[in-house]
C-alpha cells in the first residue's frame, strides 16, 4: 500500500510537470501570435483550468450528483476556453481535453463521461473551424476529422481506464470493509462461544464431579468414625484429599464462570490484516469489562475503521481504549480529509443508539482529520 501511494504521488507529479509544460508551450505561442494584452486572459483561464483540475483530484468527491457535476464543469469549462484561446492547430493543450475526460470518469457515470467527450469533442471542431481570436482560420476538412477521431479516441481510451481504476479501487474498499466487518463478527462469535463453552465445562465440573467429590466426602467423614488402628489415618488422609480436591474444583468453576471477555485479542482481530489505511491500536492492560460492553466496543471499532475506508482517504487510524475513573475512553482519529459537518449515517446512528443503551456518549469531531470519542461508564445502568 505504501509503494502504491509513492506511485500515486509520482504520477501527480508526472501530470503536473505535463501541464507546466504546456503551460509553457501554448502560452510562448500566444505570446508569438498575439501580445502581452493577449498573454494576459490566457493565462488567467490556465491558472482557472489548473486549479479546477486540481481541485478535482484532490477533492473528495461530493455526495450529491449535483456537486460532483459542479465539480467536473469546474475543470472542463477552463479547459475548453483554453483550447479556443490557444493559437496552435492541434498543439499540447489538447491533452488537457483528455484529462478532463479522466477526471469526468472519477466522479460522473457513464452519461455524464458521454457528456464531457462529446463536449471536447466539439471543442476540437469549434478550434478546427477556426473559432477564436487568435487562429488564422478553419483547418482543411481531413485535418479536421483527424483530429476529431484522434482525440475523440483519446478521450475515450483515457475515460475507460480512470473508470476501470476507480471500479478497481471501489472493489478493494468494499473488500477491506468486508473483511473488518467479518473479522468483527467472527471475533464477538469466538468470545461467545468460548464463553458458552467455559459455562458449560463449569457447570459439569459443579453438577457431575462436585457432586461425586462431595458424597465420597461423606463417605470418607463416615468410614473416619468406624475406622480402627492403621486403617484410620489413611481414611483421614483420604478424607483430606478429597476435601482439597472439591475446593480446587470449586475454584475451577469460579473461575471459569468470572472469565471475562479477550477485549484487547478481539479489537486485534477486527483492525489486523487492514491493507489501508495503517491501524495503530493501543489497548490499556487488565480491561476486564462485561460482555455487553465488550460488543458494544467491538463494533464501535469496526464502525470507526469502516467510515475511515469508506471516507476518510486517510493515510492513518490511531485507536486508543483505556479505562479513567469507572468509564471505559475509546479515541479514535485519523489523518484524512474530514468533516466539519458530520453527517451521521446508519453506521454512526446505530453506534449512538448501542452506546446510549449502555449510559455512554459518542462525540464527533471532523474539523482536522475525524475523531471518534465514545464514553462508556462500566457501572451505568440502562437509561430509562
Amino acid at each position: 500500500m505504501e509503494r502504491a501511494g509513492r506511485v500515486q504521488l509520482w504520477a501527480g507529479a508526472a501530470m503536473l510537470v505535463l501541464c507546466l509544460l504546456i503551460g509553457g508551450v501554448e502560452g510562448w505561442a500566444v505570446l508569438e501570435v498575439g501580445s502581452w494584452t493577449a498573454l494576459v486572459p490566457w493565462l488567467a483561464v490556465y491558472l482557472g483550468a489548473l486549479t479546477g483540475m486540481a481541485f478535482a483530484v484532490l477533492r473528495s468527491p461530493p455526495p450529491t450528483p449535483r456537486g460532483r457535476v459542479l465539480l467536473v464543469v469546474g475543470a472542463v469549462l477552463p479547459t475548453s476556453a483554453l483550447v479556443l484561446l490557444s493559437p496552435s492547430e492541434g498543439g499540447l493543450v489538447y491533452i488537457l481535453l483528455v484529462l478532463g475526460a479522466a477526471l469526468a470518469a472519477e466522479h460522473l457515470g457513464t452519461r455524464g463521461i458521454v457528456a464531457v467527450v462529446l463536449w471536447n469533442a466539439g471543442v476540437v471542431v469549434a478550434a478546427g473551424a477556426g473559432l477564436g481570436p487568435l487562429r488564422d482560420g478553419p483547418v482543411s476538412p481531413r485535418w479536421l476529422l483527424v483530429s476529431v477521431v484522434l482525440y475523440t479516441l483519446l478521450q475515450a481510451a483515457s475515460a475507460a481506464m480512470a473508470w476501470s481504476l476507480q471500479r478497481v479501487a471501489t472493489a478493494l474498499q468494499d473488500l477491506s470493509v468486508a473483511h473488518v466487518e467479518l473479522r468483527s463478527t467472527s471475533a464477538l462469535l469466538a468470545e461467545s462461544s468460548q464463553a458458552e463453552e467455559r459455562l458449560r465445562i463449569s457447570r459439569e465440573l459443579h453438577d457431575v464431579l462436585g457432586h461425586q467429590l462431595t458424597v465420597l466426602s461423606v463417605e470418607l467423614e463416615v468410614a473416619s468414625h468406624r475406622a480402627e488402628g492403621p486403617a484410620r489415618e489413611h481414611v483421614l488422609r483420604a478424607r483430606g484429599l478429597a476435601r482439597e480436591l472439591l475446593a480446587d474444583v470449586r475454584s475451577v468453576v469460579g473461575t471459569e464462570r468470572q472469565r471475562s471477555f479477550d477485549l484487547s485479542g478481539a479489537l486485534a482481530r477486527v483492525t489486523e490484516e487492514i491493507p489501508h489505511p495503517r491501524v495503530h491500536l493501543d489497548v490499556a492492560p487488565g480491561l476486564a469489562p462485561d460482555d455487553r460492553h465488550a460488543a458494544t466496543l467491538v463494533r464501535a471499532v469496526q464502525e470507526i475503521a469502516t467510515n475511515t475506508i469508506r471516507h476518510a482517504r486517510a493515510e492513518n487510524l490511531w485507536i486508543s481504549l483505556v479505562e479513567a475513573d469507572g468509564v471505559l475512553c475509546l479515541d479514535a482519529r485519523d489523518d484524512g480529509v474530514g468533516a466539519p459537518q458530520p453527517v451521521l449515517g446508519n453506521g454512526l446512528n446505530g453506534l449512538t443508539e448501542r452506546t446510549a443503551a449502555l449510559g455512554g456518549t459518542v462525540e464527533l469531531d471532523g474539523a482536522a482529520g475525524f475523531r471518534v470519542r465514545v464514553r462508556l461508564p462500566l457501572a451505568a445502568g440502562v437509561p430509562a
